[in-house]
C-alpha cells in the first residue's frame, strides 16, 4: 500500500484472470466487469488495483476481516472504473473494473491511464459510484460519476470532479452511453408520445399548435418523424399538455449520438466551468453559432449526411448554448481573428443574421467578445484556435482541436503557455467597444451587398 493508503500502482497484465474474486485487469478488448470481493479462501477483503507480475505470485492489496470485515455488496458501496481513449480518430472502451473502495478504483484508473500515455493518444478515466446490491443484479446497472481523470504530457494524472449526474449503463457500453438508434427512430419515439400526449388532452394538431405558439405544420412534421424538435418545443409540449416534463426527459435522447465519442468528456467540462476562455481563427465558436450558421457549417464538413442528421447535429450545438443564459453562467470571454467574420459561411444573409446574434451575445454580461483585425500583424495565437476552461475546484483544462478530433490537457507548462498566449492575443485585439462597432460595420456592409 501507499502511504496515503491507496494501492500502488503495478505493471499491467494483459488479458489474463488471476483469481475467480476478481482483479480489475487491463485488457485489449474490453474484459467483463472484475469485482474486489471477499476472498473465500482467505476470508480477506481483496482490493487489488491492478494484476502484477505474475511469475512472482498474484499481487494483492488485503485487508483482514478483523479490522474491516468481509465486504458485502449487498449494504457497502462499489466503485467503477472505466477508461476511453481516442487514437487516430477511433474511440475505444479500454480496460475498467469494480472495487469496495474508491481509493483503489483511483489507483486503478492512474495505473492505467500512465499505461495508455502515447504521443497519438488520448485517454481519460470516469471514476462512479454503485450504489449497494448493485452486483446482486443483472446490468444495466445505476452509476452515478464521480470524477474524471485525465493525463498530461508528462504522465501525471489530474482529477477533476464530475458533475454526478446518475445514468444507467449495459456492461461495455459508452459513458455516457450513446444511442445506437438511427435518427429516425429516435424522431419517431418521439413524435408518437407527442402524439400520444396530445390526443389524451384532447386536441386537434391546430388546436394544441395553437396553445404552443408554433404552426400547424410544425407539429405534424415532429409528429410524423419529418423534423427535429428543439428544446423550447419539447418544454411547450409539458407547458400545454401537462405531462409533467416526460418530454423535456425524453429530449436528451434525440441529441445524445450527435456527439462524436471523445466529446463527452469536453461536454462535461463545458457545462461545469466557471470561465471559458476562447481564441478562434477558423469559424463562429459553438456557443455563439446561430442555427443557420451552425447548419451551413456541419452541410460543408458532411455533404452526404442525410438532412434529419444535420438537424441532429444543430440541435445539439444550439443546446450547450443554455449555458450562457441559466442562472449562474461561465464568464465567456472570446477573442475572434477579422477573418472568422468576414468569411460569409452560408452566404451573406446567413452571416448576416450571425454577425448580429454575436452583438447580441455581446450584451449579455457575462460575455466578452473581442476581435483582433488584420492589421495585428502577428500574435501569439497564430492560426491555432484553442480554449481554456476554469472551474472552482481542480486544475484549469486545455482544449484544442483539429478536423478529426480533439483533446484535452491539463499539463501545467501547457496551461501556462496558452493563458499568457491569451492575455496577449486581448491585448492587441480591438477593445470591447470597438469589437462591436466593427462587428456592427461588418454586419451593414454585408446588408448593403445583399441589398
Amino acid at each position: 500500500m501507499s502511504p496515503g493508503g491507496r494501492a500502488s500502482p503495478v505493471p499491467v497484465a494483459r488479458g489474463r484472470d488471476l483469481s475467480p474474486v476478481g482483479r480489475c485487469l487491463w485488457s485489449k478488448v474490453l474484459p467483463p466487469v472484475y469485482r474486489c470481493s471477499p476472498s473465500r479462501r482467505h476470508g480477506e477483503r481483496v482490493i487489488t488495483a491492478l494484476a502484477g507480475d505474475l511469475e512472482g505470485g498474484p499481487v494483492t492489496s488485503a485487508t483482514n476481516d478483523k479490522d474491516q470485515g468481509a465486504f458485502d455488496s449487498r449494504r457497502g458501496s462499489l466503485y467503477r472504473w472505466d477508461i476511453h481513449h481516442v487514437s487516430n480518430s477511433r474511440h475505444q472502451h479500454g480496460p475498467c473494473g469494480t472495487c469496495v473502495s474508491e481509493d483503489n478504483a483511483r489507483a486503478c484508473i492512474e495505473a492505467a491511464l500512465s499505461a495508455a500515455v502515447g504521443p497519438d493518444v488520448y485517454a481519460w478515466g470516469l471514476l462512479s459510484h454503485m450504489p449497494a446490491g448493485t452486483m446482486e443484479t443483472s446490468p444495466p446497472w445505476r452509476r452515478t460519476p464521480i470524477a474524471w481523470a485525465a493525463p498530461g504530457p508528462d504522465g501525471t494524472v489530474a482529477w477533476l470532479p464530475h458533475g454526478g449526474q446518475p445514468f444507467i449503463s449495459e456492461e461495455g457500453s459508452e459513458i455516457p452511453a450513446t444511442s445506437t438508434e438511427s435518427v429516425s427512430s429516435l424522431l419517431s419515439r418521439f413524435g408518437r408520445e407527442v402524439h400520444r400526449y396530445r390526443l389524451t388532452a384532447g386536441l386537434t394538431q391546430a388546436e394544441f399548435a395553437e396553445r404552443a405558439d408554433c404552426t400547424e405544420t410544425m407539429v405534424g412534421r415532429i409528429e410524423n418523424a419529418q423534423e427535429m424538435p428543439s428544446y423550447d418545443f419539447a418544454q411547450r409540449v409539458d407547458r400545454v399538455l401537462g405531462t409533467d416534463g416526460a418530454m423535456v426527459k425524453l429530449w436528451p435522447s434525440l441529441i445524445r449520438s450527435a456527439y462524436p465519442d471523445w466529446f463527452w468528456h469536453v461536454i462535461e467540462l463545458e457545462q461545469r466551468a466557471g470561465f471559458i476562455q476562447e481564441f478562434e481563427s477558423v469559424a463562429i465558436p459553438g456557443l455563439l453559432q446561430t442555427e443557420a450558421y451552425a447548419r451551413a457549417i456541419f452541410t460543408a464538413a458532411q455533404p452526404v449526411a442525410p438532412e434529419l442528421q444535420i438537424e441532429q447535429f444543430v440541435a445539439a450545438r444550439i443546446d450547450r448554448q443554455r449555458i450562457l443564459t441559466r442562472r449562474e453562467p461561465p464568464q465567456v470571454m472570446v477573442t475572434l481573428d477579422e477573418g472568422v467574420l468576414r468569411r460569409s459561411i452560408g452566404g451573406s444573409r446567413v452571416m448576416s443574421e450571425q454577425l448580429g446574434h454575436l452583438l447580441d451575445r455581446a450584451d449579455l454580461p457575462k460575455v466578452h467578445l473581442q476581435v483582433i483585425p488584420f492589421n495585428v500583424r502577428e500574435h501569439p495565437g497564430g492560426m491555432t484556435p484553442f480554449r481554456l476552461m476554469g472551474f472552482r475546484e481542480g486544475p484549469d483544462v486545455l482544449y484544442g482541436e483539429t478536423f478529426i478530433g480533439g483533446q484535452t490537457s491539463v499539463d501545467a507548462a501547457q496551461l501556462q503557455q496558452h493563458k499568457l498566449a491569451f492575455n496577449l492575443i486581448q491585448s492587441r485585439a480591438l477593445s470591447r467597444d470597438d469589437s462591436r462597432v466593427f462587428i456592427r460595420d461588418l454586419k451593414e456592409e454585408l446588408d448593403r451587398g445583399s441589398d
